[in-house]
């Protein structure tokens, strides 16, 4: 029998509780800081950061250094292309919210940082926010260094992170967002709307994106969202479109999962529709490097990629049939293996996942094992 939907979904809401309970316990003397800001057409950076009970902060592209929030352990940078903009948190305690701010008409270069980073930030979210017709182009100054992140948001934990976090991205859309020549190399660009990454952070960390959508996103690596080392849920969020070398629009990967030690980084998909995905190697629309999947009540429809038209797992420990249930694959691969036998209510009309071959050996629907 299929686990209910709301079963494995507990598991993660009472570790989500339990991590904000943490927080509200150690935050009693946090500030709060909600940032707006807009960069439209072209034009520099500009906005507002409101500390509460505290005073607002207006700032403008400048890019001349970095500036602390008063009352906070937050400091911001604009940096020298006037567009980007880096928040870098000295506590865990302090909680930083990006609201309602605008991006569209900008194009960064190859080097630039992406247009919005987190560094050490264990309370940051996302919220309300708009990207579109953002394009990182292949220019890049003499002797200036690669950038390996999309053009839009990236987080990267910091050495200050010794507890547990979350980053959180909710009702915000990516539309029309480019990395001009896709490739697979030593620096491959990372996540093409949302970039996360456990980095030096000794706390776990979980991303969550709600109630979004992808459109037309590209990027080597996870043509929507990429994230290293970190557990990933994503619910009521829609993906269009999007195109990577892997992961057309999610790529996860979780490099510890030789490490018994280790904590097992999580993928927990839900309520959420894939149309028109493709990866030029793995993943049509999700490839996954180590770590545990669960996906329920999701379309898949038309993914193309070398394996795994819909999605690819590199490992067999990563699936677990009682965690793939009450979704739809249409359009995915005609080439039908035991990891698309009928079970827990999924509608195959076409092979929506594939693996190693010691766990997904080609079979006829009609020889599946019996259930």
């Amino acid at each position: 029998m299929a686990p209910a939907a709301g079963t494995i979904t507990m598991r993660w809401t009472l570790a989500i509780l339990a991590a904000l309970m943490f927080a509200g316990l150690t935050q009693a003397g946090a500030a709060k800081v909600t940032c707006t800001m807009n960069a439209i057409s072209g034009v520099q950076v500009s906005g507002t950061c409101s500390v509460k009970n505290g005073a607002v902060v207006a700032f403008v592209g400048s890019g001349a250094g970095s500036y602390p929030l008063a009352g906070t352990n937050i400091t911001y940078t604009i940096d020298a292309n006037t567009k980007s903009m880096l928040f870098e948190c000295a506590s865990e305690n302090d909680i930083l919210t990006i609201d309602s701010a605008i991006y569209s008409g900008q194009t960064i270069n190859n080097c630039d940082p992406p247009l919005l980073e987190f560094r050490g930030c264990s309370n940051a979210s996302l919220v309300n926010t708009t990207f579109t017709d953002i394009t990182r182009s292949n220019a890049a100054p003499s002797n200036c260094q690669l950038s390996q992140y999309g053009p839009c948001v990236a987080v990267i934990g910091g050495v200050n992170q010794t507890q547990d976090w979350i980053f959180s991205v909710s009702k915000s859309t990516f539309t029309s967002v480019i990395v001009s020549s896709l490739q697979a190399s030593a620096i491959s660009r990372l996540g093409g709307g949302l970039a996360v990454l456990k980095h030096e952070s000794v706390g776990a960390v979980q991303a969550i994106v709600t109630g979004g959508s992808f459109t037309t996103t590209s990027c080597d690596l996870g043509g929507a969202v990429q994230t290293t080392d970190a557990s990933l849920k994503v619910l009521d969020t829609t993906f269009t479109t999007n195109s990577a070398v892997d992961g057309g629009s999610i790529q996860f990967k979780d490099t510890t999962a030789a490490d018994e030690s280790a904590q097992v980084k999580q993928l927990f998909v839900q309520r959420c529709t894939f149309t028109t995905q493709k990866a030029n190697l793995n993943g049509g629309s999700i490839s996954v490097y180590g770590g545990n999947v669960t996906i329920f009540d999701t379309d898949f429809t038309f993914g193309r990629a070398t394996e795994g038209d819909c999605v690819y797992l590199d490992s067999c420990a990563s699936y677990e049939q009682d965690q793939i249930v009450n979704n739809k694959w249409t359009n995915c691969s005609p080439d039908f293996t035991t990891l698309c036998c009928p079970a827990n209510g999924n509608v195959w009309s076409s092979c929506g996942i594939a693996g190693p071959d010691e766990c997904s050996a080609p079979v006829p629907p009609a020889l599946c094992p019996a259930q």
